[in-house]
């Protein structure tokens, strides 16, 4: 082999100096010369001096320690190649030194092979083990926490947004009421009204004869209804003299089975008006039954009960009468010129007016009264309901504009209809401010009448806040105060909330579908949202509603979508912690109000924005197809809300039972009457509620990653040694090789640089002579 001859060629040349310029050649002279320090032969086959170092004799050792060699002195390429082999040799890495020290050229190329293989097998499992780092993969660790929980915020509202006798006396709201009693009696009353029609054509023509007929007027069932006036064809004077006749007994019976009744008190709330002999049996009635029968035409009562459905013929058939659409009662009726617009003290939930009321109290409402001193409420910004019209089918006498705007058209189904009509009044109370808006809905003392915590009486006045909700009118929220922290000291329903509720079901809005109260459950730093999270409980019932507490801590990105704080300027619960719910309205939000000039009235609306119109149809139908082509409210691909990286979920359990007992002896409300009347009134107007926690505990549900950097380094390094014996040691020397490489490239092209620019200069000196 070379490497032998070369230490036989040492041992004869025992002078390291005369050793080396033997070998190498006298450095000067390379320097003077312009030739080859060595061939490539006395480099690569008869010396290769880099295998020296792999020999272990003491003799050559001390000579490579010793010896004056610089490799500096080697011409640019050899110099690379010197520095590769001689890392070869001495690399820790397993298989490179192997394929430096090969003695032949099938020894090379095996290891060369094995080295490959395990390089290749290498990059397969590194790649996996890099792939399962980037899956960003996460794990959740689930512990029960032994700990006092603490208590939620409990957000309370009526089911009934805001008081009928209130809110019928704003405009918007009496005109939306009204198309909506249009629409419910077109889809729900052909058959009525073919009934109806059939009795109206078999009726004589000729006046009634003297007999009086076997019909009677029943009396007048005034739950749910609502009256105005309206334009019908009349019969006065002689022509209704046999109706007259059939009213008068029908009068006297009536008042005959009503003398023990107490009169009407337009003040007592919670007093239901099972009728109008009420009305029947006060002084104004009386007066006004003198007054018909002195033959006064202008003054007296008009009959229309056989001819509402026929258009008057001119003045003096033409009256006014208060007609209610739902029940198509019109009575009492006067000739259209007798009838007085002034205000009215006050007036009651069915539209019901009193003129003189020494004991009201506030502003008096506009009205019309007719010379019996029976009043409608009436505010003359539209004109009366042609009632023939009504009744035949027609459209009332409406802004068209309004009633394309209110969506009725077409709709044939009762339930659709009244859920248009929810719409139809958040639209319409989005007009009003909040002052006023909370003015006409339940006040926290008339709902809560009874309250208490840990069985500690509650201060309803401090302990509950007040806030207005789109859907149900003023809500009130339960342990509000941030700075607060109220907790349980048992757990069980004694040591919970618990409220005594009355929702005064007399003075219900006619949209509203059922009787109790919407329960929500949140964080105090959550926006509480009834219609959508919200749980009703039902009047006549004790509602229990038991909590379990579970605290989510999610990762955020990479390794999930979690936000620790989604709010941003366009967020419009701008007092509250962020939440899915929140994100996904304020996206829709803002969407409607870039595309429609205007905002969803059942959302809040930035500063500087407002509300859409509800008689605006333009706008209407802008919002209307833009839930249409978003998808809905969840589905619009252009609002991603990820969930909150910290967020309490509260668990529900419900469980109801009757109430009240017989035997409970409670004041609620205003009942005068036997314990069985006051019970049943407790039960349709009256409920109680619990909430509290099932255990003192509650879950933690705490994300972590299942494979970190550690894991990383730990699997990556374990490959390494498994297939190349590489370590973070051997990774430093390819570290350094790399820099040295790169120092001597560097060094080699400066040196040229500098040459060439000598050279340059030498010409331009020689050419200047």
């Amino acid at each position: 082999m070379s490497w032998m001859q070369n230490l036989k060629n040492y041992q004869h040349l025992r002078d390291p100096s005369e050793y080396m310029s033997q070998v190498y050649g006298d450095p000067l002279a390379y320097l003077q010369e312009n030739t080859k320090f060595v061939t490539e032969r006395e480099y690569y086959e008869d010396f290769g001096y880099g295998e020296c170092f792999n020999s272990s004799e003491s003799e050559v050792q001390c000579e490579l320690i010793t010896g004056e060699f610089d490799p500096k002195l080697l011409p640019y390429d050899k110099r690379l190649a010197w520095h590769f082999k001689e890392f070869c040799y001495k690399t820790s890495a397993h298989g490179i030194p192997m394929i430096g020290e090969a003695p032949n050229v099938y020894y090379r190329a095996v290891w060369v092979m094995l080295f490959l293989g395990c390089m290749i097998m290498l990059y397969l499992n590194a790649q996996s083990v890099l792939d399962k780092y980037n899956r960003n993969e996460k794990i959740v660790d689930i512990q029960l926490k032994f700990d006092t929980a603490p208590f939620p915020a409990i957000t309370l509202c009526n089911l009934n947004p805001y008081k009928a006798s209130l809110a019928t006396s704003v405009d918007l709201v009496k005109r939306t009421l009204s198309a909506f009693d249009g629409a419910m009696g077109k889809a729900g009353g052909n058959k009525e009204h073919d009934e109806e029609k059939e009795v109206v054509t078999e009726a004589p023509t000729t006046p009634a004869p003297t007999t009086k007929p076997s019909r009677r007027r029943g009396k007048r069932d005034l739950s749910g209804a609502f009256f105005e006036p309206g334009f019908a064809r009349c019969l006065c004077g002689s022509q209704g003299s046999s109706e007259q006749e059939d009213k008068d007994d029908e009068k006297e019976e009536e008042i005959r089975e009503t003398t023990t009744r107490k009169p009407f008190n337009i003040n007592d709330a919670d007093e239901e008006w099972d009728g109008m002999e009420e009305y029947d049996n006060n002084e104004h009635y009386e007066n006004y039954d003198v007054e018909a029968t002195t033959g006064m035409n202008m003054m007296e009562e008009c009959q229309s009960e056989r001819t509402k459905f026929d258009e008057p013929t001119g003045f003096d058939d033409r009256c006014i009468c208060a007609f209610d659409r739902s029940t198509h009662d019109a009575w009492p009726c006067f000739l259209n010129g007798t009838w007085e617009t002034t205000e009215c003290d006050t007036c009651n939930e069915h539209a019901f007016c009193t003129k003189d009321n020494k004991t009201a109290k506030g502003h008096r409402s506009p009205c019309i009264c007719a010379p019996s001193k029976f009043c409608v409420a009436y505010n003359g910004k539209t004109p009366p309901i042609e009632i023939w019209t009504y009744l035949q089918g027609g459209t009332p006498t409406e802004d068209p504009n309004f009633l394309e705007a209110m969506g009725f058209q077409g709709m044939t189904d009762e339930v659709a209809i009244v859920t248009k009509a929810k719409e139809n009044i958040m639209f319409a109370m989005a007009t009003l401010s909040m002052q006023d808006r909370e003015r006409l809905s339940t006040t926290k003392r008339e709902l809560v009448h009874k309250c208490s915590f840990n069985g500690k009486a509650c201060d309803i006045e401090a302990d509950f806040l007040t806030h207005i909700d789109p859907v149900f009118g003023s809500c009130f929220t339960f342990n509000h105060n941030r700075t607060v922290n109220l907790t349980s000291i048992r757990a069980g329903p004694m040591y919970g909330l618990r409220m005594l509720v009355y929702v005064n079901a007399s003075d219900y809005m006619p949209t509203t579908e059922a009787t109790g109260v919407r329960l929500t459950i949140h964080d105090k730093e959550d926006f509480p949202f009834p219609d959508t999270f919200g749980y009703s409980a039902p009047t006549g019932y004790v509602s229990s509603f038991g909590l379990r507490l579970r605290k989510m801590s999610r990762l955020p990105a990479p390794y999930g979508d979690c936000v620790p704080d989604g709010k941003t300027s366009d967020y419009i619960y701008s007092n509250y912690e962020y939440s899915v719910e929140g994100c996904y309205r304020s996206c829709f939000q803002q969407l409607v109000l870039k595309e429609c000039r205007c905002g969803d009235p059942r959302f809040p609306v930035p500063e500087g924005a407002r509300h859409c119109d509800a008689a605006d149809p333009v706008a209407r139908r802008c919002l209307d197809a833009r839930m249409n082509d978003l998808g809905g409210l969840h589905g619009s691909f252009r609002c991603r809300c990820q969930q909150p990286c910290r967020q309490s979920i509260y668990s529900v359990t419900y469980s109801p039972a009757k109430w009240p007992s017989l035997s409970l002896q409670i004041q609620l409300g205003s009942c005068n009457g036997t314990a069985v009347e006051c019970n049943k009134h407790y039960k349709e107007n009256g409920a109680m509620v619990e909430v509290f926690y099932e255990q003192l505990n509650f879950e933690m549900l705490t994300e972590s990653e299942a494979y970190g950097f550690v894991n990383l380094l730990a699997d990556f390094g374990g490959q390494l040694g498994l297939w190349c014996g590489i370590s973070f040691l051997t990774c430093c020397e390819f570290v350094f090789l790399f820099l040295e490489t790169a120092y001597m490239s560097a060094e080699h092209n400066y040196s040229l640089y500098k040459k060439k620019k000598a050279e340059k200069a030498k010409k331009v000196a020689s050419g200047s002579f």
